[in-house]
Order: C-alpha cells, then sequence, then structure tokens
C-alpha cells in the first residue's frame, strides 16, 4: 500500500514516461495511465487492441492507486513503439 503526504491541500505526483519495443508485462503502481502505441504494428493490451496512434487511458480518482500487471503483445513485421505514461504519488 503506497504512502503519500497531503500538503496545503494538494497531493504531489510525478509523471513517468517509459518506452516498450518488445512484448511483455506491464506493471502500473500508479493513480492513472495511458498506453500510446506509437509504433506502426498492432499492440495487444490484454484484450484491448491498439493501431497505431490509439492510445488506453485508465484514470484514477484522487487518493487512489492501482497495482496491476499487463500483458502487451505486439503484432506484425513492423516497429514496436508503446509509451506509457504514469502518475505516480511521491
Amino acid at each position: 500500500m503506497a504512502n503519500f503526504e497531503i500538503k496545503s491541500g494538494y497531493i504531489n505526483y510525478r509523471t513517468s514516461f517509459i518506452t516498450y519495443d518488445t512484448s511483455g508485462y506491464i506493471t502500473s503502481d500508479c493513480n492513472s495511465m495511458v498506453f500510446i502505441n506509437y509504433g506502426t504494428n498492432p499492440v495487444l493490451i490484454e484484450s484491448v487492441l491498439l493501431n497505431q496512434g490509439q492510445s488506453l487511458v485508465i484514470d484514477g480518482n484522487q487518493g487512489e492507486y492501482t497495482s496491476q500487471t499487463f500483458f502487451a503483445k505486439f503484432t506484425g513485421t513492423g516497429s514496436n513503439n508503446l509509451v506509457t505514461v504514469k502518475k505516480n504519488y511521491i
């Protein structure tokens, strides 16, 4: 369970950007997360197919935190480029 400190009515967080180019597991451990497919190959996030330029957004309410593992699977013979953007409390 993550602890976070409230200061002056605000919750501090940091945004992280991570790029993946091979199929594998991605752990959330954050409040909200975005998957963006910048590659030419489609990528399957669990059962959601993202074609080139498409994204999947998973939002959390204030104070919520998720620890889930997603499997990302690239298909095709083009380029793989999946970017994740995570909102992490600090």
